[in-house]
């Protein structure tokens, strides 16, 4: 993983109040990846009204700060690699 990965997955740890573990950031290779292992973990660590879409759009918002890439280009299939070119 990269720097713009290492950052981007601990803001997403912060915002979220998470920890996302080593092995498993390594395979969110995608953005609805990465959506869905955030919804499965505040779910599993029982937070009150898990909104998937929520969930999103404050993940899609994050990705863009971080990122500096425009909402319209972080949908479930953009790859962080090859198309929003995170190293």
């Amino acid at each position: 993983m990269g720097l713009d990965s290492v950052e981007l997955v601990m803001k997403v740890e912060e915002y979220f109040d998470v920890s996302i573990p080593d092995a498993d950031a390594s395979t969110l290779v995608t953005v609805g990846m990465l959506h869905h292992w955030v919804v499965k973990e505040l779910g599993r660590l029982n937070r009150p009204n898990v909104d998937s879409t929520i969930v999103f759009y404050e993940l899609r918002d994050l990705i863009c700060r971080q990122l500096g890439v425009k909402a319209d280009r972080v949908v479930s299939e953009a790859r962080f690699v090859q198309d929003l070119h995170i190293d």
